[in-house]
């Protein structure tokens, strides 16, 4: 870039669009104004929302649906505290967000603290650092939450951080820039990425597979299985590839849905039901891509994992807190690992987990329990097209079709379950929406109610969002809590609006329907590009992937 005289946000809007960003996520302060002064046909849009928490929950769901950098722009103190719950999502399920916020100005500050100034906070990146993405360099940690100082230092941290979340395990950065830092001149060239940023992406490069170690685990070994996750989604084919060559049956945790699923070894129910537990039993070894098998996706550990497991990972560490690994790979190219184990020698098929699959499935379609969330999910499989998009809220119409919607594609659903927020999903479904994917939100009356005012966003920017509103009439998953536990109902009723006039009030379609005509509506839903909202009210019961039901029969 040359040296032309630009503010520090124009630079940094630069960057970004050098980046492919197109549009970012965000809502002016008096302190970060400078983003918006400094906007062009050339730098991404920022997209207002209504809430700070929104804007990173945007950022998260365009970088689920995608799989790039997205971006959130917010001001400073309340402004930047305000995201903390999104970013922590985003964080813990790896999300390739990057948030940019303004901090109190470097020149009103006082070195012995704070002295009172409109939002000022105290090492402001500091409430991010638990959270943030972490690189190791040559044995030393660095934390993607940072405060900078200076007009260099702010551009260079973009510089580094817009390189370091690129790479495998992807996850969410902070940084803050002082808001007259931000309306700065800067005339000097941008900085090229620091010899840190250099060396750790060398460093990532050159890690070696040792492809005896991984010949000499499997020798013997005939059954095998493969399990999947959030970190893999990047090769869906090559596990699909992978699978068909040692006839190894594939599971997958929620964040990794989709990833082989064109592979008739794919396996379209969750480790919870008895069916994949049986499977994964029989497995003589489990080979595990970008998968922490954390407690959610596991039972909290409680299910019987095969004798020997082989991990390939960019960033093991978390997952060998939960099991025992025979053997580790850490290599941020799966793709690479994967080539290696296909020239081993190829195995006998020895399960059918297409029809495991299709039998599990109507067993749980035949129950009382499953009948209602299976037909809610049929629908959604039978209307809404796999090349659109959609956004689950933890809720029990969230986890029924987050768990056990048939995904076709990677990337074609997401489910909050990294720290498992309410709320999600309306704010999240703003973020693909903007990028013109027609996005499908499967939330409930109580999660919804955490973002209404993402309703009139939707209704400005005239989004391609359907939002799929059960309304039991509360927190119906924690009322179910209650009742397993014969606990009293208390703080989980809700009094709702008329959702009809609510709706209407926004300029919003709506629809009245049920499980019976559900595919219809959405069907005609999925058609349309413009904002609705369909209503159901049928009581849905939990289904066994929600830590209540994990030990019925």
């Amino acid at each position: 870039m040359d040296g032309s005289v630009r503010t520090v946000a124009a630079v940094i809007l630069d960057l970004l669009a050098k980046k492919g960003v197109t549009k970012a996520f965000g809502i002016p302060g008096v302190h970060n104004l400078g983003f918006w002064n400094a906007l062009s046909k050339d730098r991404p849009e920022i997209i207002s929302v209504r809430h700070e928490q929104s804007c990173v929950y945007a950022a998260d769901g365009l970088a689920r649906a995608t799989g790039k950098l997205a971006v959130a722009i917010t001001t400073t103190g309340p402004g930047a505290a305000n995201t903390l719950g999104a970013f922590g999502e985003a964080a813990t399920s790896g999300s390739q967000i990057l948030l940019i916020s303004s901090e109190s100005p470097i020149k009103n500050r006082s070195k012995e603290g704070t002295r009172g100034i409109l939002h000022e906070m105290n090492d402001q990146s500091a409430i991010f650092t638990p959270l943030a993405k972490r690189v190791s360099i040559g044995g030393k940690e660095l934390v993607l939450a940072k405060s900078t100082t200076t007009a260099i230092d702010a551009i260079s941290t973009v510089v580094d951080f817009l390189e370091f979340l690129a790479q495998a395990p992807t996850g969410a950065g902070y940084i803050g820039i002082p808001s007259d830092i931000l309306n700065q001149d800067f005339t000097e060239q941008v900085p090229a990425p620091s010899k840190n940023c250099v060396d750790f992406i060398n460093q990532e490069k050159n890690l070696k597979i040792d492809q005896e170690l991984i010949k000499k685990a499997l020798e013997g070994v005939n059954k095998i299985g493969i399990w999947a996750g959030g970190g893999a989604q990047g090769i869906s084919e090559e596990i699909t590839k992978l699978s068909e060559h040692l006839n190894a049956p594939i599971f997958t945790s929620f964040a990794g849905r989709g990833v082989g699923g064109a592979s008739k070894n794919y396996l379209t129910i969750p480790i919870h039901e008895v069916e994949a537990e049986q499977v994964l039993s029989q497995c003589e070894a489990l080979l595990v891509f970008g998968s922490q098998l954390d407690g959610m996706n596991t039972k909290n550990w409680g299910i019987n994992f095969p004798q020997k497991i082989i991990i390939f990972d960019a960033n093991p560490s978390i997952t060998l807190r939960n099991i025992k690994a025979d053997l580790v790979v850490r290599t941020a190219d799966l793709a690479k690992a994967t080539q290696y184990l296909n020239t081993l020698p190829s195995r006998e098929h020895w399960i059918d987990v297409s029809q495991i699959s299709i039998a599990a499935r109507q067993r749980i379609a035949n129950s009382e329990k499953g009948r209602d969330g299976m037909a809610l999910v049929a629908a959604i499989e039978k209307s809404w097209p796999i090349e659109n998009y959609i956004v689950c809220d933890m809720a029990i119409s969230g986890y029924w079709t987050g768990v056990y919607l048939q995904t076709k594609r990677v990337r074609q659903i997401a489910y909050p379950v990294g720290w498992g927020t309410l709320g999600f999903a309306l704010p999240a479904s703003l973020g693909p929406a903007a990028n013109g994917i027609s996005t499908l939100v499967v939330c409930g009356d109580g999660g919804i109610a955490f973002g209404l005012g993402e309703l009139a966003t939707v209704a400005q920017e005239k989004l391609p969002v359907t939002i799929l509103l059960h309304d039991d009439g509360g927190y119906g998953m924690l009322r179910f809590d209650q009742k397993v536990m014969s606990h009293p109902e208390r703080g989980v009723n809700l009094f709702n609006p008329n959702w009809q006039l609510l709706a209407e009030s926004f300029q919003i379609d709506f629809i009245k329907s049920n499980l019976e005509n559900l595919a219809e509506v959405l069907q005609k839903r999925a058609a349309s590009k413009t904002p609705g909202i369909v209503l159901i009210e049928d009581e849905i019961y939990p289904p066994k992937s929600t830590s209540p039901r994990w030990n019925e029969n």
